[in-house]
């Protein structure tokens, strides 16, 4: 276990762009306006900006955009995108940050949270398109996710066609609806979304809290898209930290704007100073 959170930090340091620090932190700590990142610039170097100060080692994207975020049929907000997701590489290799990029989220179809009802096996010709774009912008600094909570035909297929298109990539599987029992082959890690904090989760997991009964459960005012409530958050990360998972994600899931005080509690704890 501990040389696989040396190994998730020493990929970032082989890039020759930053010193590697004296020891590795047992827990990084990671954030995202996930699904609408790109709907502001101001938002994101703000937040980017609060990143680097408070020491929060990554960013986290739902590419695409997911339920009514989603842009799938719209030629303009796919170039959008693209803009967006240059200027966030740029920035994050310029910070040292991570950027976690999530591709499609297989739920995509069933309605919920505004989704537009478009199933993923619509839009597989869009999806390649987005999976080039990264690579295109290349692996440094860079966690793939092909597929959020994997179900159908589809994602499967999709992440079939990352795991081609994106070689040399570090590849993100996150199946089984969320939380696979394993890391598959050709994956340099597994993500896994618990339904609540005390949820039993694998040590070798990246934890995100992308889940619909826990996301409320972090926020002060119990609602998607409120502010980090400090204590649970911190609570949370704390729990994380003793399990000695490589990384815990705070998932800002209906945000339109930053988030701060999550900011600075993520930071704070998993590197504090």
């Amino acid at each position: 276990m501990k040389a696989f959170k040396e190994g998730l930090l020493a990929v970032l340091f082989l890039t020759g762009l930053f010193a590697a620090p004296a020891a590795p932190a047992q827990t990084l700590g990671f954030y995202g306006r996930v699904n609408h990142w790109t709907e502001s610039r101001a938002e994101l170097a703000k937040e980017l900006r609060l990143m680097q100060r408070y020491g929060v080692d990554g960013y986290m994207i739902e590419m695409a955009g997911w339920a009514e975020s989603a842009g799938w049929n719209d030629e303009e907000a796919f170039r959008h995108i693209e803009k967006e997701y240059r200027y966030l590489l740029r920035q994050c290799r310029r910070r040292g940050l991570w950027l976690f990029v999530s591709i499609v989220n297989d739920n995509m179809g069933l309605g919920k949270y505004g989704d537009p009802g478009i199933p993923l096996e619509a839009v597989e010709e869009q999806a390649a398109r987005l999976a080039r774009i990264i690579a295109e912008g290349g692996p440094d600094n860079v966690l793939v996710q092909p597929v959020a909570e994997v179900r159908t035909a589809a994602g499967a297929r999709f992440e079939a066609f990352c795991k081609e298109t994106l070689r040399g990539f570090r590849l993100v599987h996150n199946g089984r609806w969320g939380f696979p029992l394993s890391r598959p082959e050709g994956f340099f890690a597994r993500a896994v979304h618990p339904p609540h904090a005390d949820f039993p989760v694998p040590v070798d997991a990246f934890v995100i809290s992308d889940h619909g009964q826990f996301i409320p459960q972090l926020t002060r005012d119990g609602s998607l898209s409120g502010d980090a409530d400090s204590e649970k958050v911190t609570a949370w990360l704390r729990k994380m930290q003793r399990q000695g998972v490589p990384v815990a994600g705070y998932y800002a899931f209906q945000r339109k704007t930053a988030d701060p005080e999550a900011l600075r509690v993520i930071g704070t704890v998993c590197h504090p100073r």
